[in-house]
């Protein structure tokens, strides 16, 4: 072959020769520790975990959704039977339900004599709003108190109407309705049902229970366990009541908690599969024979098993997205197995064993170390991104081109002489005369060919320019997910959707962070007023901080209650009602009051699902959320600046999806463009290093940036945006474009022009490329659209990489050998 190998090959390949069997037993030793630290790997399942860290639109929103999202928050949606068996079955399956370890509280319906006992009965007062006391003074005069005495007359004479007496003998003056409509309002998430107190729709056939477990959903053992255990009780409560035709579906965390873990072991599955079935078909039909398999198995087994290992000791979990950087090793690092593998049947033709494994060593050892530094450094500066996922699947990815090295220099070599003393292909199957017949032609019409791709790249650039980022967090869910149907339906059925953001007030105190919240509440009262805001939802109405219960009960002790009861009774003679009923109404409004209602008082426990959607103890703080919904068209960091204008020095956060997508598509964006410039820099420089020339390492270069910048204009004229999954499709095409040239060069050695490299490399170059597309195309299979979208951007970057590299990568080279030559012609002739 022409190659000449150095002594310090010969020796080293000596003594791995010596000691072959040694290497490859330890190395599986190691790959099988490695793989018991598959048992210790966690997944963190949250999407909200590959989001950046120290930036306030994102820490606000994470810390937002775990004191008040849906994290701790199990949602049954019961349908499909007549409304008095739904309730039925509500109740019993709320029982057994809150017998389980595993929950905390479930929520199925208000206790409504408690609550005409409590909020609406004691302390009613405490709760009647200050906007209705001109309202209650002018229901005192004997004017207003003859019409409500009318109204209770009317109220009476209703049909088959068994609770109205009770309703007007305890409360004449109709002050309850007042309150009631005041809760009912605050009580945003659901209807509830004015009759039994049922989370319901209007027309009562689906009810809706909230169950809260005691761990996060995040812990999918733990999910996996609740979830078996609440369609136990399901089952059990559907046959003990006979109601096998009810229909009972689940959402929120705990069930997207196991959807995703579901659907990351099928796909890790179905990749594997897949991707193996394209490998063995496409080595089959490279090479005739599977005896390349152990060359590009045993190595890739071992480095990724270690970079498992590794992760722990970086990480304390993995990120579901950022785990698939074992499918990216598997694609990228399996070409050193292809090329060492054809490299050493060429060699085998004029050597012996030992001087064909050290002379393929020679002849790509460089190539190896210069393709794994390059791409291992495109991954590494993705590193330090501060999307989590990214961060992870840098790091983990680069150490994998560190590990790939190791094994290139032993592993290989040392299977090189385990494998391949009995039998070789066919040499002459080897050749790819076509590809070598393309690269030359190309060779030879160099400026024509230049010319036309700077002019396809420029056209090509307008396009790419334009392309756009999506930073929609729902995009990077599961498809066909049941848990999102069924919250679809519910907020059809019910007519209610959850607020997209709230303002947060965190207090050493409750009482401080009530008054405060109820400062922020009024204001954006004002915002709704004024059409910028479509709902507002807060805690003031449920439980007024301390201060404004006793405002409310001075001006309630200030009314002129004992002349209204004079004036009550003797409206009520008139009217022909009996006076002994409302003995206990007349004591007990003529009483002062000043009991103050705090957030432990059992009177509370109806409203404990609303309090705990509003108020959270957090290490020693308390936090109170007042959930808004922007109106179409307003953008909530408007609503947020104004917040802080108007009040002041007022410490509080403003949490929301739309912020955290405006900073995250910003983010995206600035990281992007910083990726796409460390990762060109950094590999000419390293290209520079190796290869001692400018030229030769912006020619090779061009290769994957126009690949890239194809793929870009591709995204933008397909209506796809760069996400925060997809991005590291960016970096993966410019390594491995980057790999194809080095190896190519490679080939050149000892030959004359790109044409014999090619025909001689070919096979390698396209089995390669086919095995990397063929692996990220499956992934393309993926139900997460976003790794779905990644794995299809790959495998059409990197196939048109393949192609560059064959028609592009011999005109550049051949430009810049040219002006060389020119370059020097002039010296010579000088000498």
């Amino acid at each position: 072959m022409g190659w000449m190998v150095t002594p310090s090959y010969t020796t080293w390949i000596a003594a791995i020769e010596r000691r072959h069997r040694l290497i490859l037993a330890g190395s599986l030793l190691l790959c099988l520790l490695s793989a018991t630290s598959l048992t210790r790997l966690r997944l963190d399942l949250d999407v909200l975990g590959m989001l950046p860290q120290g930036s306030p639109a994102f820490d606000d929103f994470k810390s937002f959704v775990a004191d008040f999202g849906e994290l701790d928050e199990l949602i049954v949606l019961i349908q499909g039977a007549p409304p008095p068996e739904l309730r039925q079955f509500a109740d019993a399956f709320a029982a057994r339900l809150m017998a389980l370890d595993a929950v905390i509280r479930v929520h199925s319906r208000l206790d409504m004599d408690q609550l005409l006992d409590g909020l609406l009965g004691q302390y009613l007062y405490n709760y009647f709003p200050e906007a209705e006391y001109a309202a209650l003074e002018r229901r005192l005069t004997p004017a207003g108190i003859d019409a409500q005495v009318i109204v209770n007359r009317a109220i009476l004479n209703a049909p088959f109407d068994l609770s109205a007496t009770t309703t007007v003998v305890e409360d004449p003056l109709g002050l309850r309705l007042v309150v009631a409509r005041a809760l009912a309002k605050a009580y945003g998430r659901a209807s509830s049902s004015t009759h039994d107190g049922y989370f319901a729709t209007p027309d009562g056939s689906a009810l809706l229970l909230f169950v809260r477990p005691t761990q996060s959903a995040f812990d999918v053992e733990f999910s996996k366990r609740l979830i078996e255990h609440v369609r136990q009780e399901e089952a059990e409560v559907r046959g003990a009541l006979g109601l096998g035709g009810l229909r009972v579906d689940y959402t929120g965390s705990y069930i997207y908690a196991l959807e995703d873990a579901g659907t990351i072991r099928w796909d890790i599955g179905r990749y594997t599969i897949l991707a193996l079935a394209s490998v063995l078909t496409i080595f089959y039909l490279g090479y005739r024979n599977l005896r390349i398999l152990p060359f590009v198995t045993f190595p890739l087994i071992v480095t990724t098993l270690l970079d498992f290992a590794t992760s722990l000791l970086l990480f304390e979990q993995l990120n579901a997205v950022s785990i698939c950087f074992a499918a990216i090793l598997y694609g990228l690092l399996i070409d050193s197995g292809i090329h060492f593998y054809t490299r050493l049947l060429q060699e085998r033709q004029q050597r012996d064993l030992g001087n064909a494994v050290a002379a393929t060593l020679a002849g790509l050892g460089r190539a190896n170390v210069t393709a794994s530094i390059t791409s291992g450094a495109v991954f590494f500066v993705i590193g330090f991104s501060c999307l989590g996922a990214v961060r992870q699947l840098g790091f983990l990815t680069a150490i994998g081109f560190l590990l790939n090295i190791v094994a290139f220099f032993t592993l290989y070599p040392a299977l090189g002489f385990l494998l391949s003393r009995r039998h070789f292909a066919a040499m002459a199957a080897l050749d790819t005369p076509r590809i070598g017949a393309l690269a030359e032609a190309a060779a030879k019409r160099a400026p024509a060919v230049g010319i036309a791709a700077a002019v396809i790249a420029v056209g090509l650039l307008v396009a790419a320019l334009r392309v756009g980022v999506d930073s929609k967090l729902t995009n990077l869910r599961i498809r066909d997910s049941e848990a999102a149907r069924v919250q679809e339906e519910i907020e059809a059925r019910f007519g209610t959707q959850a607020m997209s953001a709230a303002v947060l007030v965190r207090r050493s105190e409750l009482e401080a962070a009530l008054i405060d919240g109820e400062y922020i509440a009024r204001r954006l009262a004002e915002y709704e007023a004024e059409g910028l805001l479509q709902a507002k939802e807060s805690i003031e109405t449920v439980l007024p901080s301390p201060r404004v219960q006793k405002a409310r009960l001075a001006a309630y002790n200030q009314l002129p209650r004992a002349a209204a009861v004079e004036i009550l009774s003797a409206s009520l003679e008139l009217h022909g009602f009996a006076h002994e009923p409302f003995a206990d109404f007349f004591a007990d409004f003529q009483r002062e009051r000043e009991e103050i209602v705090y957030i432990d008082n059992p009177a509370l426990r109806p409203m404990a699902f609303l309090i705990d959607h509003h108020v959270r103890a957090r290490q020693g703080e308390y936090i109170v959320a007042t959930y808004i919904e922007p109106v179409a068209g307003v953008n909530l960091g408007t609503i947020a600046t104004r917040l802080h204008d108007d009040l002041g020095e007022m410490r509080f956060t403003v949490a929301g999806r739309s912020l955290l997508e405006d900073s995250l598509g910003m983010i995206l964006r600035r990281e992007l463009v910083l990726f796409l410039a460390a990762a060109l820099v950094g590999n000419l420089i390293l290209l520079l290093l190796s290869l001692g020339s400018l030229g030769m390492a912006l020619a090779i270069l061009a290769v994957p940036v126009l690949a890239v910048v194809a793929l870009f204009a591709t995204m933008r004229a397909l209506g796809l945006a760069i996400d925060p999954v997809n991005l590291a499709a960016v970096p993966l095409i410019l390594g491995l474009g980057v790999d194809y040239a080095v190896y190519i060069i490679a080939a050149t050695g000892g030959r004359t022009g790109f044409g014999e490299a090619f025909r001689h490399g070919g096979r390698a170059l396209v089995i390669t490329s086919l095995t990397t597309v063929a692996g990220f195309g499956f992934l393309g299979l993926s139900r997460y659209p976003a790794l779905a979208t990644m794995g299809r951007l790959s495998g059409a970057g990197l196939f048109l990489c393949m192609i560059l590299t064959v028609v592009l990568l011999p005109a550049l080279l051949t430009i810049v050998s040219r002006t060389r030559e020119e370059q020097i012609s002039p010296a010579r002739r000088e000498d």
